[in-house]
């Protein structure tokens, strides 16, 4: 896909790593939609993009309901044309090891699944059903987001699991009508302590990467990890 060709939508779009993943895109002359549910930070990346010479609109959602996930991508539409990628960020927090506390297990169901359907499931359906709709031979990149410094390997590796999980379930779902779905995971770095962290507040390799499977028309189904 060429992407100076492409109307990309980007979620949690007001985020470091949202922000970064806008400005890149508008660099490589890409119409960007951004999107997020805070209104303060989803303008300052609308302005960091203005600034890069970025062709973008801004999309602010109240909340992530199916109807305004549905509305979001029609209003795209409207402004910008056919939805050919989305960039499906999720910046949700890690699922606790299986054997945590009674009162972790808790969270995890009202928080950390609630964030999964919202800012993946939601989204991906949403953008699957407006490309099917409007003919588009389009692309998904599922990418979590960078947690705290403090999540351990088990923890990490669970979050990574409901991406990859999602990607490769998707990708066959939707494989018939040409719509590729891929996913992008950032490396574990390991302290003289044990502790795994995330590399980078912002991973710049993980971006690359999203861009890479944008372009790369073979690429579906499959998880990339991200050096840096």
């Amino acid at each position: 896909m060429d992407i100076a060709k492409s109307v990309i939508v980007i979620t949690a779009a007001g985020t470091p790593t949202g922000r970064a993943m806008a400005e890149h895109f508008c660099r490589l002359n890409a119409r960007v939609a951004l999107v997020d549910t805070d209104s303060h930070q989803l303008q300052s990346t609308y302005e960091s993009c203005l600034k890069v010479g970025g062709i973008c609109f801004s999309f602010y959602l109240a909340n992530r309901s199916v109807e305004n996930i549905s509305y979001l991508f029609e209003e795209v539409n409207r402004e910008m044309g056919a939805v050919d990628v989305l960039i499906n960020y999720w910046q949700g927090g890690s699922l606790p090891n299986l054997l945590a506390s009674q009162d972790a297990a808790n969270d995890v169901v009202k928080d950390t699944i609630a964030d999964v359907a919202s800012n993946l499931y939601l989204f991906g359906r949403g953008a699957a059903f407006n490309m099917l709709n409007k003919g588009r031979k389009g692309v998904i990149v599922n990418i979590p987001g960078v947690l705290t410094p403090n999540n351990t390997a088990p923890a990490f590796d669970s979050s990574n699991a409901v991406i990859k999980g999602l990607t490769r379930s998707w990708a066959q779902e939707l494989e018939h009508a040409n719509i590729r779905v891929g996913g992008v995971l950032p490396r574990l770095r390991h302290t003289d302590e044990g502790n795994v962290h995330y590399h980078p507040a912002v991973n710049y390799d993980m971006i690359d990467g999203a861009a890479y499977i944008v372009e790369n028309d073979s690429f579906t189904g499959r998880i990339l990890e991200a050096a840096s």
